[in-house]
């Protein structure tokens, strides 16, 4: 089961580079690349740090600090984002990524990742899912009764709620944006795990794993559901 802690800290970052050189004040971090599937890494850029990167279609940008500035290859503005902002990337050529002050930007790759947003954190479109449990979908679906559909979205446990055991007909990935949780893992043959998260851990969970989370200190989640038939 991968898994990574801490991946916001200042430790075990690549250097980014261009034809074989080092760009200055940038760098990136892979947490996940299934082939034909999901990819999930973290770009960082230091004041004044500048990359360029090709985008497809359905590549989105979630910044989760500071401010950055994406522009297209031809003719037009570059177009800034703010902590908060699902961006997708300009698919028309290079795009260039740059950032005034710094910034910290989860990267994901795949298809159906929902439409962009200029504020995913701001308090629109939040549903309640359960006393004290709220989700926001960054992927419009209609769930279905076996809950195995494609789901991008973010959840937020206040201080002292849970999730209920659930299974998923899926992979599930988790991103924890902030806050702390006990996630209790069931797996096929009954064992049982309890693993504590923290801001910056992300985990890859496959099918089929039952799990049921619960936080003392509340925490937001960035999660993504990857049906096994898009593999």
């Amino acid at each position: 089961m991968p898994s990574q802690t801490s991946t916001f800290s200042p430790l075990r970052w690549a250097a980014t580079r261009d034809d074989g050189e080092r760009l200055p004040g940038v760098w990136t971090k892979e947490l996940l690349n299934v082939p034909q599937g999901d990819s999930f890494s973290l770009l960082r850029l230091a004041a004044g740090g500048t990359c360029t990167r090709k985008g497809a279609t359905d590549d989105r940008l979630l910044v989760r600090d500071g401010r950055l500035s994406l522009t297209a290859d031809g003719p037009g503005p570059a177009r800034d984002h703010r902590t908060g902002a699902y961006a997708a990337l300009p698919v028309n050529g290079d795009t260039v990524i740059s950032s005034t002050d710094g910034a910290l930007a989860l990267v994901l790759t795949g298809k159906r990742l929902g439409d962009p947003a200029d504020d995913v954190f701001g308090p629109d479109a939040w549903a309640q899912s359960g006393p004290g449990q709220w989700f926001r979908l960054l992927l419009d679906v209609t769930f279905d009764e076996d809950f195995d559909e494609r789901i991008v979205g973010l959840s937020h446990f206040e201080p002292g709620s849970f999730s209920p055991r659930h299974p998923h007909r899926t992979a599930h990935r988790l991103l924890f944006l902030d806050g702390e949780a006990d996630d209790e893992l069931v797996f096929p043959d009954g064992m049982r795990h309890t693993a504590h998260r923290a801001r910056g851990d992300f985990i890859n969970y496959p099918h089929p794993v039952e799990h049921q989370t619960f936080s003392r200190t509340g925490c937001t989640i960035l999660f993504l559901h990857e049906p096994l038939l898009d593999r």
